[in-house]
């Protein structure tokens, strides 16, 4: 059976941002042979080289690499392997055997020459040849060398697109890549030496890994499904890195790469060290499972990304659950979890640096913006990592609404828990304490939920604070449309409006307990009602469930409300309250009907009626009002009557006492959750 190189590299897959993968194998093979060769004092040297510069002081893009090392060479059974696809002859130290084709994939050809020691002879031989995508055989002669120690080059060379735009073109953030990749290997002092050079300069990989990774170099140790890890933490500075990385390692190499800040919000951007010094930490974890789970190209592991079927079944979606063919596996996500806590227990000391400045400006965001959360103060420590480094206001907002309904939802689930449960006879004292734990968490989300209705309450009554306050610019007020729709929405009735979105309170506190009401619905429109008038009353409200009645219970009272536009000085047809005396003998005259459709009756002919008039008191409006007998309420800002004839009470209230009323009512309200008030 033969193999073709050719389509063996089209079927192997590199992603482009693994740009520098291809160099990796290079260089672990170099690590490799000297690990072949043994002792001491051996090198590996890397020479990047440019197609030039491109703008004068910045560096061109890098077409080749060249991996020089002191290993033992392309001896007769190394290129056997070579020649060999998928190898098994480094499957003890991690080969695959595929790296030279993650070379071809990456790089037009690959140029070799190796000095190698032959068995049974005194000198080196030398084996030299091109690398390409053909299934011609290579050229297996060796000829005698002129060398007197080994020494083996490895020269990628045509940096093909799109993976040359995706290499760096800094010689440091090479060295960063490099370093990030062999991190364990370059942890043993014994290891070669490493430089890494360009037409320009030259980095001392081992110098560079003691100046920016070891010097606060840690371990920690953790086990998952029995198996054991470690995690070795970095701490990167400069320009280095730009994010904090968990790393998952296989045979000392990297493999795939997880931004920390996507499960660590203490993490989304640098820490500080005790000298002040900002750095990402990188995180590399490895362990003998990845060694065994890792693919042949090195780019991911065979192992379930979630939890197994255990936790499938608890709710994950079955797009993301794991194939049944991983149910016995430990996932990465269970590895990561563990790194994870690892990574947390490393940086104590600069995560509870950060928690006490988040304390301090949610203490603060709590006092000033969100009373309502202030009963979640008790349990920060149980999310106070959540919460991003200097999180805005809607940030903080998000993270405790967040945390306010989950307790919302186990409270609800532990309340169902009990009620369902059978009394306990042998334990009562038990039982006792935990309902009267449970008890004591409702009373505090009960507070929370009244505390932000409270806030609501503030926040309308700015608004319409707002809509009164006359343009600058052009002197005009708001229209009545715009504070009808802050009381009540237009166009709507009781049964299409949330309660959360009716301010009935804002004219009256009782109004807000009303049974139906319709707001600038048509008479003929109104479902209640049969009607042939088209007046459009701007609310009307029934104190009795006309269309969801169970009984035909006689209709008690109505009450009507009408809107007129801030400081408009005059009415050609009808003042305000004699539209609404014509609404309210329109509404009497037309026949109610309850939620099967059946007539019923009002409770007499002439059942009381209630009028609120919202307009601004201007000297013609005043006028007709007086002329009405109404009388002047005692703070001067309204009129108040009775038509006895119509069985009428009226209210003429001005916009300016409307919102002062409002103001004193909830005034209370607001100075017990420490809110700021504008209340005249």
């Amino acid at each position: 059976m033969k193999a073709s190189i050719a389509g063996r590299i089209r079927n192997t897959n590199l992603p482009k941002a693994k740009a520098l993968l291809p160099l990796f194998e290079a260089v672990m093979n170099s690590f490799q042979a000297i690990e072949e060769t043994g002792g001491q004092g051996h090198v590996i040297r890397i020479i990047a080289e440019r197609q030039g510069s491109l703008d004068e002081g910045k560096p061109g893009p890098i077409e080749a690499f060249t991996v020089i090392d002191s290993g033992i060479g392309f001896t007769d059974a190394n290129f056997d392997s070579f020649e060999t696809v998928d190898s098994p002859y480094k499957a003890t130290r991690g080969g695959k055997g595929l790296g030279r084709f993650l070379w071809l994939k990456a790089f037009s050809r690959v140029e070799v020459e190796s000095h190698f020691r032959a068995a049974g002879t005194d000198g080196l031989l030398c084996r030299k040849f091109s690398f390409v995508a053909s299934d011609e055989e290579l050229a297996r002669a060796a000829s005698p060398s002129d060398r007197q120690k080994p020494e083996t080059s490895v020269r990628l060379v045509g940096y093909r697109t799109p993976y040359m735009g995706e290499c760096p073109r800094q010689l440091d953030i090479i060295a960063q890549r490099l370093i990030g990749h062999f991190l364990p290997l370059f942890l043993d002092p014994d290891g070669p030496a490493l430089t890494l050079a360009d037409p320009a300069d030259t980095i001392d990989l081992r110098e560079f890994f003691r100046d920016n990774f070891q010097t606060f170099a840690t371990e920690r140790s953790f086990s998952v499904g029995g198996h054991s890890f470690t995690l070795s933490g970095f701490r990167l500075h400069g320009a280095l890195a730009d994010h904090h990385e968990l790393v998952y390692a296989a045979h000392f190499r990297e493999v795939i790469t997880e931004r920390l800040a996507k499960f660590l919000s203490n993490l989304k951007s640098k820490l500080n060290d005790p000298n002040n010094a900002n750095f990402y930490y990188l995180a590399f974890v490895q362990g003998q499972f990845l060694n065994d789970k890792v693919n042949s190209e090195r780019t991911d592991f065979s192992i379930p990304r979630e939890a197994a079927a255990t936790d499938r079944d608890a709710g994950s979606s079955a797009e993301n659950a794991p194939s049944e063919l991983f149910a016995d596996e430990i996932s990465l996500k269970a590895i990561r979890d563990g790194a994870l806590a690892a990574v947390t227990e490393d940086l104590k000391s600069f995560i509870d640096a950060l928690n006490t400045q988040k304390e301090a400006a949610l203490t603060s965001y709590i006092a000033e913006d969100g009373p309502q959360y202030r009963v979640l103060m008790k349990y920060k420590g149980e999310f106070i990592d959540d919460i991003p480094p200097q999180a805005s206001k809607t940030e903080m907002e998000m993270a405790l609404h967040r945390q306010l309904y989950q307790r919302q939802i186990r409270l609800k689930q532990e309340g169902a828990r009990i009620l369902s449960e059978p009394a306990a006879t042998d334990n009562t004292q038990e039982s006792y304490a935990r309902l009267q734990k449970f008890v004591e968490d409702e009373n505090e989300i009960g507070k929370t939920s009244l505390a932000q209705y409270i806030v609501h309450r503030r926040v309308i009554l700015e608004l319409l604070e707002k809509y009164l306050t006359h343009d600058p610019d052009t002197g005009d007020y708001g229209l009545e449309k715009t504070v009808h729709s802050l009381v009540f929405p237009m166009r709507a009735t009781s049964d299409d409006v949330p309660f959360e979105q009716q301010n009935l309170w804002i004219i009256d506190e009782r109004l807000t307990f009303h049974s139906f009401l319709s707001s600038d619905v048509r008479l003929d429109q109104v479902q209640p009602l049969e009607s042939d008038s088209a007046s459009r009353p701007d609310l009307l409200i029934f104190n009795h469930p006309l269309a969801f009645s169970e009984d035909a219970e006689p209709l008690q009272s109505m009450v009507v409300i009408e809107f007129k536009k801030p400081d408009r000085t005059a009415y050609q047809d009808e003042d305000p309250v004699t539209q609404v005396y014509r609404m309210i003998r329109e509404i009497r005259e037309s026949k109610k009907k309850d939620r099967q459709g059946r007539y019923i009756r009002p409770a007499n002919q002439n059942i009381p009626a209630y009028c609120y008039v919202i307009c601004d008191l201007t000297p013609p409006v005043e006028i007709r009002i007086q002329n009405m007998g109404a009388r002047r309420t005692p703070d001067n800002l309204g009129y108040y009557g009775f038509n006895e004839t119509l069985n009428a009470y009226y209210e003429v209230i001005s916009y300016t006492k409307l919102l002062s009323d409002a103001q004193k009512r909830n005034r209370v309200l607001f100075e017990k959750l420490n809110l700021p008030t504008t209340g005249r």
